[in-house]
C-alpha cells in the first residue's frame, strides 16, 4: 500500500511538473518570490528596521524569561500545597501540568 502511494503520488507529481504551463509559470513564482526576498532583506537592514528586530528579540527573551519564573513558581506552589489545582479570582479552575520536550545534547 505505502508503495502504491509512492508510485501515484510521484506520477501525479510528475505531470503537473511536466506540464508547460505550470513549469513556467513555477518559474515566473521563483522570481518574484527572489524579487520579494530582497526587497524585504534591503528594508530589514534599514537602521529604524534593525532597532525593531533587536526590540523583538529582547522582548521575546523576556517572555521567555517570565514563562520560566512562572513554571518555577508553579513548581513550588504544586510541591508546598501538595496540589496541581488553583482556583483563580473570579472561581475559574486551573490545572499545573509539567511540559516535557527533548533538546539536543550537546556532546560536549
Amino acid at each position: 500500500m505505502k508503495d502504491n502511494l509512492k508510485i501515484q503520488s510521484g506520477m501525479l507529481r510528475d505531470a503537473v511538473e511536466g506540464d508547460a504551463g505550470f513549469h513556467e509559470l513555477d518559474i515566473q513564482s521563483k522570481d518574484v518570490q527572489k524579487k520579494k526576498n530582497e526587497i524585504k532583506q534591503k528594508v530589514m537592514k534599514t537602521p529604524a528596521m534593525e532597532a525593531v528586530v533587536a526590540k523583538i528579540d529582547e522582548y521575546r527573551g523576556e517572555m521567555k524569561d517570565a514563562r520560566e519564573m512562572l513554571s518555577g513558581y508553579l513548581e513550588e506552589y504544586q510541591r508546598v500545597a501538595g496540589t496541581n489545582i488553583i482556583e483563580g479570582e473570579n472561581g475559574e479552575i486551573k490545572e499545573i501540568v509539567p511540559q516535557y520536550r527533548l533538546v539536543k545534547r550537546n556532546n560536549g
